[in-house]
């Protein structure tokens, strides 16, 4: 120790200084080491022995032992240190990477949605608009696109994102328990129960630190929306998550509220949120819940504050949507119309409370009135599935069926008629109203939106009316809108019609009236998307023809191009030639794509295992089929002048290499017995001279490029990589030195070495949020530039909690994460900003036809080298609970230093010293010990031995001393003990302990005996006669022993009690004192002879 630590250290940690004898020894010992191992060293042949024998002997200890593994492990034998765990300090501090050398830090890093192609809107509940503003909402995946229509028939689009452990500003108490399943409104639970606790903490709501008591499990991270209304006065936003035990949010819209944290969360519903509405003065919102959830609540809003307060509740399980009509509220659904009823106050200033949300339930009953509800006759309608309504007076409302049927709700006196007023040739999907032109608006399956005149249906008095409706034409749309779909939602933004169809596609047509009072519908702008799960995203390098910045592809064989604003600059559709049996089989898709560099061709994989050779235009210039099943993967090497490389994989576990001239392609090889499963993965790198191919085998195998005679190239297979676990994705990082890096389902990101086929580095890809890992199913890698600040960092995707994790691959750490997204693919991109600036951009493709860009926001970049310590930032001061206390801890040396100060001072006390050792203990007699034999009792054979004659047979008595039976005290405890009946305590202690090793005694005597017998049957010599009669002596006197023990055991089991078996024992010692006795006496002189012998010799017999 002195030695490792110097004496200086040593000496202040308390350790003293060993002597020179220690200090010689250790030496000796070194010196010893230092000579054996040079020696070994020195002469090759005894250093290879010295190996062999320690891995034998290794080997020998560790697998074949007794207590062994018995076979080679499934684990490696090396610690994986975990470098994403961290401190508090460290974690208030936004992260560390602490390594030797430069050390990069890099804090306040988050990932912020800006913009969000595509809709998952496939209701009119997921489309609203604001009546006095230009703004419109719709459900985009996990967030609500809040958009407003620009100059340039762009979106301006602002995203709110529901995270799960938001917490609200304003507290809304749940009063049913949202664990009950669909019950009547009065007995659905206590009015008192809460579902949520809000305590007031000193960090902002919707802080997601490690310290928050909102966090929740990855199972509850994913919510997808499918309701969203807009506040006719544009202030408010309610947004209705889809699942088990669903939210209600309600959001602010202004420019300086926060789009993460809600003003309000309601907790009423059970089993996900179906629609809902605000009325037409913002003062109520109707919540309707989903077939399983069965309820509808009316809730309060404060106009100020957003507060909401449960007023009124019922029960509602066949509606599909919901509309205000004045005020009441309109359920229709399958064979099914309800009116909803409001019973306002009699008294105006109860009312003013009442709405104006001062009373929010603290004073009155607690409890939620009755929502009174009647249902609508609904005579020839009975059979009919109602899909939309809209309120267009306060007592009349326009209902459509899917039949194409268009009827009036009139209720006028609270007296509820319905009545057929027009029929359409087609499915009728959604409804709108437009008080500006005097029209409800009507879309429908395979249709453009149709209109009805507004005061025809006003004034309509039965079914027999005549309905004149407007004349709607369609004027000479742009080359853009190509096919018609099926409109989902329709809404009215201003001078503008919305809508969304089936291929999820946003079309914006403007409205324009003559001076006729005809209504011209023209379609001025469609903002495109897949119509299918996006698979794939790549980046595009400038300049390309189409000027775009990266490109999408989908399943269904969709390629769009897209600048960063999210405007699509050219689509067009890979061809796909579909098997026979398409209607009843699986159709072909499309599953990779890859550019070229300048966007001149492009080369793609279907399922059917064909690679299409395709021009920018879709123009398909070679076809070949080079996989017998889907082709996973594809790798393109380019180099200036030269023909290209292309390798393709399957999930035939098949590797095939091209050469792309001209635009052809021509098979250079085949190789197929490289990995036993399918090849999911394949990169080039060492600018083409390697190829890296992972497989579902968890095994990574490097291909050297090599040249043959011809001129012509091959891969030849130099290194496999085997892993443990199964591997998910592979990327090759962006730097000068060739590494891979590889995600499995241990959890665990590791980089590997492509020159030297190894592992460099591993590290945990676990939140230091919640220190839950996550298995990365998919991933990217890029680099981060701020401040000429250069950080290797990757994007991976989570299936398990739907995550997506930003890392810094050097020091393992986690920098951003955000929860409840869905990807398929990920692409880190560089992208040019049109000042000049270079800013990085991520790219997210869903499984649900959306697109969403993501900037990843940097506050501070610290760069520091040396010796691995961080240059924190000194300006940044913790609070008082995160400080660490103070302390000093004295060592031993000083302690001393005090003692004996504290002795030396004149008059001082003296320092009691304690005994630490603890007292002695009384020695404690089992109960089964032998009890003591009374005064009277008869002495047994030794004591009358000894006693009568003291001064003869001394050497029998030295050699009774010296018997096994007795301990080595055994005589000072005759000397200082009184004698007892039989013998004294430490013999029969002895005694005692021999009894429980009689039975395994017995067991060898009878194996010995068996063996004994056999030889004297098999051998032919002979016993000595003196042998044979002892050993017959000795058979006999057993075998008595034996049937008297047996005897006494049977009486044993009958109630023999403890003192009984302490004299049987005694006898028997005795009996066998007797014999041993007899045989010394037999064998000694005769002047020495004992006197007692003959007279003790019946003994045994008596």
């Amino acid at each position: 120790m002195q030695w490792l630590n110097g004496n200086e250290l040593c000496d202040k940690l308390g350790i003293g200084r060993p002597s020179l004898y220690y200090w010689m020894l250790m030496a000796g010992q070194v010196a010893f080491f230092m000579v054996i191992c040079y020696t070994y060293r020195t002469v090759p042949v005894l250093d290879r022995r010295k190996i062999a024998a320690f891995r034998r002997i290794i080997w020998a200890v560790i697998v074949e032992d007794k207590h062994g593994l018995g076979q080679e492990s499934m684990f490696e034998f090396k610690y994986i240190p975990n470098l994403s765990k961290t401190t508090k300090a460290e974690r208030s501090t936004g992260g560390v990477a602490g390594r030797a050398g430069a050390v990069v830090m890099i804090r306040g890093v988050s990932l912020v949605p800006e913009v969000v192609i595509g809709s998952t809107t496939s209701s009119i509940n997921a489309l609203s608009a604001a009546v006095d503003t230009n703004a419109f909402a719709f459900c985009a995946g996990s967030s609500v696109v809040l958009a407003v229509i620009n100059s340039r028939l762009g979106l301006d689009q602002r995203l709110f994102c529901v995270k799960p452990d938001a917490l609200p500003v304003q507290a809304t108490p749940s009063y049913y328990n949202p664990a009950t399943p669909t019950k009547a409104a009065g007995n659905r639970g206590h009015p008192n129960s809460l579902f949520r606790e809000e305590t007031a903490s000193s960090s902002a709501p919707g802080d997601y630190n490690a310290d928050s008591p909102s966090r929740i499990k990855a199972a509850h991270r994913s919510r997808s929306l499918t309701s969203v209304s807009l506040s006719p006065s544009g202030k408010f936003l309610a947004i209705g998550e889809t699942g088990y035990r669903p939210r209600v949010l309600v959001f602010s819209t202004e420019s300086t509220a926060s789009t993460d944290v809600p003003l309000a969360c309601l907790t009423e519903h059970t089993f996900g949120v179906r629609a809902l509405a605000f009325s037409h003065d913002s003062r109520w919102l109707c919540s309707l819940g989903d077939l399983h959830d069965g309820g509808l609540f009316l809730w309060s809003v404060n106009p100020k504050t957003g507060a909401l307060r449960l007023d009124s509740s019922n029960r509602c399980t066949t509606a599909e949507t919901i509309a205000w009509m004045g005020t009441s509220v309109v359920s229709v659904g399958t064979r099914n119309v309800k009116i909803w009823r409001l019973e306002r106050p009699s008294s105006p200033s109860k009312a003013r409370r009442g709405l104006d949300g001062v009373n929010d339930g603290s004073t009155g009953s607690p409890v939620p009135r009755t929502f009174a509800g009647r249902n609508c006759l609904l005579g020839p309608l009975k059979d009919a599935s109602f899909t939309c309504v809209v309120g267009i007076s306060d007592d009349r409302a326009v209902l459509a069926t899917q039949d194409g049927a268009v009827c009036i709700l009139d209720d006028t006196n609270r007296s509820q008629h319905l009545y057929q007023v027009s029929k359409r040739h087609y499915r009728v999907t959604c409804i709108t109203l437009d008080r500006s032109f005097g029209v409800v608006w009507i879309g429908g399956e395979g249709v453009e939106p149709d209109a009805l005149p507004l005061d025809v249906l006003l004034t309509a008095k039965d079914a027999s009316a005549a309905l004149e409706e407007h004349k709607v034409r369609d004027v000479k749309a742009k080359p853009n809108i190509q096919d018609v779909s099926t409109v989902f939602a329709i809404c009215r933004v201003d001078t503008r019609l919305i809508t969304i169809d089936s291929s999820r596609s946003i079309r914006i047509y403007n409205v324009t009236l003559d001076s006729g009072d005809t209504v011209y519908l023209t379609a001025i702008r469609m903002l495109p998307s897949h119509d299918s799960a996006v698979l794939g995203v790549l980046s595009l390098s400038k300049p390309n023809e189409s000027q775009s910045d990266f490109l999408t592809y989908s399943e269904r064989g969709q390629v769009l191009h897209w600048l960063w604003d999210g405007t699509c600059t050219c689509r067009y559709s890979v061809h796909l030639d579909q098997p026979l049996d398409c209607d009843t089989g699986d159709p072909n898709e499309l599953r990779v794509l890859r550019v070229f560099s300048g966007c001149e061709m492009l080369l793609a994989g279907d399922k059917a295992g064909f690679l299409h050779l395709l021009s920018t235009r879709g123009e398909v210039n070679d076809l070949i089929k080079a996989h017998d099943g889907e082709v996973l993967d594809l790798a393109l090497h380019e180099v200036d002048g030269e023909d290209s490389l292309a390798a393709s994989c399957g999930r035939d576990r098949s590797i095939q290499i091209f050469l792309v001239s001209n635009n052809k392609c021509s098979l250079q090889q085949s190789k197929l017995n490289e990995h036993a499963g399918p090849i999911r993965r394949l990169e080039y790198a060492e600018k083409g001279s390697l190829l890296a191919s992972m497989s579902s085998d968890r095994t990574i195998v490097l291909h050297r490029k090599v040249f043959r005679t011809d001129g012509s190239i091959a891969f030849v297979s130099t290194k496999v990589i085997n892993f443990k676990a199964t591997l998910l994705a592979m990327s090759l990082l962006p730097n000068a030195a060739p590494t891979l890096l590889v995600s499995a389902m241990d959890r665990c990101l590791r980089k590997i070495s492509v020159t030297q086929g190894r592992i460099t580095h591993t590290f945990k890809a676990s939140d230091h949020l919640n220190g839950e890992p996550a298995a990365i199913s998919r991933l990217c890698t890029g680099n981060l530039d701020q401040q000429s600040t250069v950080v290797s960092v990757a994007v991976g995707f989570s299936s398990a909690d739907r995550s997506i994790r930003l890392y810094d691959i050097e020091a393992g750490l986690l920098l951003a994460v955000d929860y409840g997204q869905t990807a398929i693919d990920l692409a880190l991109v560089e992208a040019s900003m049109p000042s000049g600036q270079a800013v990085n951009r991520i790219i997210s493709a869903g499984p649900e036809g959306t697109i969403t860009i993501w900037r990843i926001a940097q506050k501070n970049i610290t760069h520091s080298e040396g010796n691995g310590t961080l240059d924190l930032d000194s300006t940044q001061i913790q609070p008082l609970s995160m400080q660490r206390p103070l302390r000093r801890i004295l060592s031993k040396t000083e302690i001393a230093e005090h003692q004996r100060s504290l002795e030396n001072q004149p008059g001082g006390a003296s320092i009691p010293s304690t005994n630490l050792s603890p007292s002695r203990v009384r020695r404690k007699t089992s109960r089964f010990a032998f009890t003591a034999a009374s005064e009277g009792s008869e002495p047994s054979f030794a004591d009358r031995t000894c006693s009568a004659h003291p001064s003869a047979g001394v050497g029998s008595q030295r050699n009774h001393l010296r018997d096994p039976l007795f301990g080595p005290s055994s005589k000072s405890r005759l000397r200082s003990r009184p004698r007892r009946s039989s013998l004294d305590e430490r013999c029969r202690e002895v005694a005692v302990n021999s009894i429980s090793k009689l039975s395994s005694t017995a067991t060898q005597l009878a194996g010995v005996l068996g063996d004994f017998r056999k030889q004297l049957i098999t051998s032919e010599e002979s016993l000595g006669s003196g042998t044979a009669q002892a050993l017959q002596k000795e058979l006999q006197a057993t075998s008595e022993l034996l049937t008297h023990a047996s005897k006494r055991s049977n009486a044993s089991h009958k109630g023999t009690s403890t003192d009984s078996f302490d004299e049987f024992l005694a006898k028997v010692i005795d009996e066998r004192l007797a014999l041993r006795f007899r045989s010394e006496d037999r064998n000694a002189p005769t002047e020495n002879a004992d006197p007692c012998s003959t007279e003790n010799s019946g003994s045994p017999a008596a």
